[in-house]
Protein backbone atom coordinates (compact mmCIF):
# COMPACT_ATOMS: atom_id res chain seq x y z
CA UNK A 1 0.00 0.00 0.00
CA UNK A 2 1.19 3.13 -0.80
CA UNK A 3 0.06 6.54 1.07
CA UNK A 4 -0.60 10.11 0.33
CA UNK A 5 -1.19 13.64 1.96
CA UNK A 6 -3.82 14.92 -0.71
CA UNK A 7 -3.13 18.78 -1.59
CA UNK A 8 -6.14 21.00 -2.96
CA UNK A 9 -7.11 24.53 -3.44
CA UNK A 10 -10.37 24.54 -4.37
CA UNK A 11 -13.40 22.59 -4.93
CA UNK A 12 -10.97 19.21 -4.38
CA UNK A 13 -13.14 17.16 -6.62
CA UNK A 14 -10.42 14.95 -7.84
CA UNK A 15 -9.41 14.63 -4.11
CA UNK A 16 -13.11 13.49 -3.35
CA UNK A 17 -12.69 10.94 -6.44
CA UNK A 18 -9.54 9.40 -4.92
CA UNK A 19 -11.43 9.27 -1.48
CA UNK A 20 -13.86 7.18 -3.22
CA UNK A 21 -11.96 4.75 -5.04
CA UNK A 22 -10.63 4.16 -1.68
CA UNK A 23 -13.62 2.46 -0.41
CA UNK A 24 -14.46 -1.07 -0.40
CA UNK A 25 -15.20 -1.84 -3.83
CA UNK A 26 -13.22 0.99 -5.11
CA UNK A 27 -10.49 0.61 -7.89
CA UNK A 28 -7.99 1.71 -5.25
CA UNK A 29 -9.08 -0.28 -2.11
CA UNK A 30 -6.65 -1.25 -0.31
CA UNK A 31 -3.78 -0.18 -2.10
CA UNK A 32 -3.99 3.58 -1.74
CA UNK A 33 -4.48 5.20 1.46
CA UNK A 34 -4.98 9.12 2.30
CA UNK A 35 -3.60 10.13 5.13
CA UNK A 36 -4.63 13.96 5.36
CA UNK A 37 -5.74 16.26 3.24
CA UNK A 38 -3.98 20.36 2.99
CA UNK A 39 -6.11 23.04 1.73
CA UNK A 40 -3.93 26.46 0.35
CA UNK A 41 -7.31 28.13 1.35
CA UNK A 42 -9.13 27.96 4.51
CA UNK A 43 -12.32 28.75 2.82
CA UNK A 44 -12.01 26.59 -0.06
CA UNK A 45 -15.63 24.29 -0.72
CA UNK A 46 -12.80 21.13 -0.74
CA UNK A 47 -12.35 21.36 2.93
CA UNK A 48 -16.37 20.76 3.36
CA UNK A 49 -16.81 18.47 0.65
CA UNK A 50 -14.41 16.09 2.42
CA UNK A 51 -15.52 16.45 5.70
CA UNK A 52 -19.45 15.54 4.31
CA UNK A 53 -17.66 12.46 2.81
CA UNK A 54 -16.81 11.25 6.08
CA UNK A 55 -12.85 12.12 6.02
CA UNK A 56 -11.44 13.40 9.80
CA UNK A 57 -11.82 16.98 10.20
CA UNK A 58 -8.61 16.70 12.65
CA UNK A 59 -6.51 15.68 9.30
CA UNK A 60 -7.56 18.51 7.04
CA UNK A 61 -5.23 21.24 8.02
CA UNK A 62 -5.07 24.54 5.75
CA UNK A 63 -1.40 26.02 5.00
CA UNK A 64 -0.76 29.16 3.20
CA UNK A 65 1.88 32.21 2.91
CA UNK A 66 -0.55 34.44 5.07
CA UNK A 67 0.15 32.07 8.10
CA UNK A 68 3.78 32.25 7.52
CA UNK A 69 6.53 30.32 4.87
CA UNK A 70 4.61 27.72 3.11
CA UNK A 71 7.37 25.10 3.58
CA UNK A 72 7.85 24.89 7.05
CA UNK A 73 4.17 24.86 7.58
CA UNK A 74 3.91 22.05 4.53
CA UNK A 75 7.41 20.33 6.16
CA UNK A 76 5.86 20.00 10.00
CA UNK A 77 2.54 18.77 8.13
CA UNK A 78 4.04 15.89 6.02
CA UNK A 79 6.59 15.46 8.52
CA UNK A 80 3.50 14.28 11.05
CA UNK A 81 2.29 11.89 8.15
CA UNK A 82 5.49 10.99 6.30
CA UNK A 83 3.15 10.28 3.08
CA UNK A 84 4.61 8.08 0.45
CA UNK A 85 3.76 10.52 -1.84
CA UNK A 86 1.82 14.45 -1.58
CA UNK A 87 -0.53 14.79 -4.01
CA UNK A 88 -1.28 18.24 -5.60
CA UNK A 89 -4.87 18.30 -6.68
CA UNK A 90 -5.37 21.61 -7.89
CA UNK A 91 -2.78 23.05 -5.65
CA UNK A 92 -2.02 26.63 -6.54
CA UNK A 93 0.74 27.36 -5.21
CA UNK A 94 4.33 26.43 -6.33
CA UNK A 95 5.51 23.94 -3.42
CA UNK A 96 8.61 25.25 -2.18
CA UNK A 97 11.92 23.42 -3.26
CA UNK A 98 12.76 22.34 0.60
CA UNK A 99 9.63 20.23 0.68
CA UNK A 100 10.30 18.82 -2.97
CA UNK A 101 13.88 17.75 -1.80
CA UNK A 102 12.33 16.41 1.13
CA UNK A 103 9.19 14.60 0.38
CA UNK A 104 8.48 12.88 -3.05
CA UNK A 105 5.55 14.52 -4.92
CA UNK A 106 2.60 14.23 -7.32
CA UNK A 107 0.63 16.49 -9.63
CA UNK A 108 -2.52 16.67 -11.76
CA UNK A 109 -1.86 17.95 -14.75
CA UNK A 110 -3.84 19.39 -17.78
CA UNK A 111 -2.69 20.75 -21.41
CA UNK A 112 -0.02 23.19 -21.64
CA UNK A 113 1.67 24.26 -18.45
CA UNK A 114 3.66 27.00 -16.82
CA UNK A 115 3.83 30.14 -14.98
CA UNK A 116 -0.11 31.06 -13.50
CA UNK A 117 -1.19 28.49 -15.63
CA UNK A 118 -4.17 26.44 -14.11
CA UNK A 119 -7.73 25.87 -15.02
CA UNK A 120 -9.16 27.04 -17.61
CA UNK A 121 -6.19 29.26 -18.99
CA UNK A 122 -4.88 25.76 -19.73
CA UNK A 123 -7.79 24.60 -21.89
CA UNK A 124 -8.43 28.16 -23.83
CA UNK A 125 -4.31 28.22 -24.70
CA UNK A 126 -4.25 24.38 -25.78
CA UNK A 127 -7.38 25.88 -28.27
CA UNK A 128 -5.83 28.69 -28.93
CA UNK A 129 -2.67 27.49 -30.24
CA UNK A 130 -4.31 24.47 -32.27
CA UNK A 131 -6.00 27.35 -34.45
CA UNK A 132 -3.77 29.35 -34.90
CA UNK A 133 -1.40 26.47 -36.11
CA UNK A 134 -4.41 25.50 -38.15
CA UNK A 135 -4.15 21.94 -36.86
CA UNK A 136 -5.87 20.06 -34.14
CA UNK A 137 -3.95 18.44 -31.65
CA UNK A 138 -4.98 16.44 -28.59
CA UNK A 139 -5.27 17.53 -25.13
CA UNK A 140 -2.86 15.88 -22.85
CA UNK A 141 -4.37 15.15 -19.35
CA UNK A 142 -2.05 13.17 -17.03
CA UNK A 143 -0.02 12.59 -13.62
CA UNK A 144 3.37 13.74 -13.19
CA UNK A 145 6.27 13.32 -10.64
CA UNK A 146 6.87 17.24 -8.59
CA UNK A 147 9.53 18.87 -10.18
CA UNK A 148 11.14 21.96 -8.16
CA UNK A 149 10.30 23.99 -11.60
CA UNK A 150 6.31 24.17 -12.63
CA UNK A 151 4.86 21.39 -14.49
CA UNK A 152 8.33 20.34 -15.58
CA UNK A 153 8.17 16.43 -13.87
CA UNK A 154 8.01 12.94 -15.07
CA UNK A 155 4.78 11.57 -16.14
CA UNK A 156 3.28 8.35 -14.13
CA UNK A 157 0.34 7.74 -16.32
CA UNK A 158 -1.28 10.60 -19.39
CA UNK A 159 -4.34 9.95 -21.62
CA UNK A 160 -4.70 12.34 -24.84
CA UNK A 161 -8.37 14.01 -25.83
CA UNK A 162 -9.93 14.80 -28.55
CA UNK A 163 -11.46 17.91 -29.10
CA UNK A 164 -14.05 19.85 -31.10
CA UNK A 165 -13.82 24.27 -31.72
CA UNK A 166 -17.69 24.01 -31.50
CA UNK A 167 -17.38 23.15 -27.80
CA UNK A 168 -16.70 25.96 -25.35
CA UNK A 169 -13.57 26.43 -23.12
CA UNK A 170 -16.16 25.81 -20.49
CA UNK A 171 -17.85 22.99 -21.99
CA UNK A 172 -14.52 20.96 -22.20
CA UNK A 173 -13.12 22.02 -18.87
CA UNK A 174 -16.67 20.34 -17.53
CA UNK A 175 -16.44 17.25 -19.82
CA UNK A 176 -12.51 16.45 -19.22
CA UNK A 177 -13.29 16.59 -15.47
CA UNK A 178 -14.16 13.46 -14.81
CA UNK A 179 -10.90 12.08 -16.70
CA UNK A 180 -8.71 13.95 -14.67
CA UNK A 181 -10.40 12.05 -11.81
CA UNK A 182 -10.01 8.88 -13.61
CA UNK A 183 -6.26 9.72 -14.73
CA UNK A 184 -5.14 10.23 -11.04
CA UNK A 185 -6.86 7.34 -10.09
CA UNK A 186 -5.25 5.09 -12.81
CA UNK A 187 -1.59 6.59 -11.88
CA UNK A 188 -1.92 5.58 -8.41
CA UNK A 189 -3.11 2.16 -9.23
CA UNK A 190 0.08 2.01 -11.27
CA UNK A 191 2.31 3.16 -8.36
CA UNK A 192 1.10 1.22 -5.90
CA UNK A 193 1.02 -1.67 -8.32
CA UNK A 194 4.53 -0.67 -9.51
CA UNK A 195 3.57 -1.06 -13.04
CA UNK A 196 3.96 2.47 -14.05
CA UNK A 197 6.62 3.82 -16.63
CA UNK A 198 8.14 6.81 -16.01
CA UNK A 199 7.61 9.37 -19.42
CA UNK A 200 8.69 12.69 -20.70
CA UNK A 201 6.11 15.62 -20.41
CA UNK A 202 3.96 15.71 -23.48
CA UNK A 203 4.65 18.81 -25.40
CA UNK A 204 1.65 20.48 -27.70
CA UNK A 205 4.42 22.09 -29.63
CA UNK A 206 6.87 20.38 -32.22
CA UNK A 207 9.09 23.21 -33.29
CA UNK A 208 11.03 25.97 -31.77
CA UNK A 209 9.00 28.54 -33.78
CA UNK A 210 5.81 26.44 -32.26
CA UNK A 211 7.11 26.83 -28.76
CA UNK A 212 7.18 30.70 -29.30
CA UNK A 213 3.68 30.66 -30.64
CA UNK A 214 2.56 28.69 -27.20
CA UNK A 215 4.52 31.01 -24.93
CA UNK A 216 2.51 34.12 -26.90
CA UNK A 217 -0.93 32.44 -26.46
CA UNK A 218 -0.05 31.32 -22.73
CA UNK A 219 0.35 35.02 -22.02
CA UNK A 220 -2.35 35.71 -23.61
CA UNK A 221 -4.57 33.42 -21.87
CA UNK A 222 -4.02 34.94 -18.56
CA UNK A 223 -4.40 38.09 -20.12
CA UNK A 224 -8.00 37.30 -21.40
CA UNK A 225 -9.15 35.38 -18.38
CA UNK A 226 -7.97 38.30 -15.68
CA UNK A 227 -9.57 40.86 -17.71
CA UNK A 228 -12.13 39.91 -20.40
CA UNK A 229 -13.23 36.92 -18.56
CA UNK A 230 -16.95 36.50 -16.95
CA UNK A 231 -18.26 34.27 -14.46
CA UNK A 232 -20.97 32.37 -16.39
CA UNK A 233 -19.93 33.47 -19.75
CA UNK A 234 -18.49 31.01 -22.73
CA UNK A 235 -15.63 30.74 -24.56
CA UNK A 236 -15.34 30.10 -28.43
CA UNK A 237 -12.93 29.37 -30.87
CA UNK A 238 -14.24 29.80 -34.42
CA UNK A 239 -11.94 27.67 -36.40
CA UNK A 240 -11.91 28.74 -40.03
CA UNK A 241 -10.76 32.40 -38.82
CA UNK A 242 -7.52 33.34 -36.53
CA UNK A 243 -9.37 35.80 -35.24
CA UNK A 244 -10.16 36.76 -31.51
CA UNK A 245 -12.30 34.20 -30.06
CA UNK A 246 -15.65 35.31 -29.49
CA UNK A 247 -17.52 35.50 -25.77
CA UNK A 248 -20.78 35.24 -25.09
Amino acid sequence: MITTVNLISGEGSTNLAILDAQRPGGKLHGLVKTLAIVSSDPNAPGIERAIRQGFPEFDIRVANRKKGDLGEQLLKILGEYEPDYFHQLGWMPLTPKAVTERFMGLNQHLGPGGDFMHGKRRIYAHLRFCQMIDEKRPIPVFCQFVHPKYDQGDVVYVRFEDFNFAESVNTIANRLLPVEHEVQIEALLRLAKGTYRREPVPRVFETPEEKELMDQVRLEAESFYRHEYKPGSEVFFTPETHANPILR
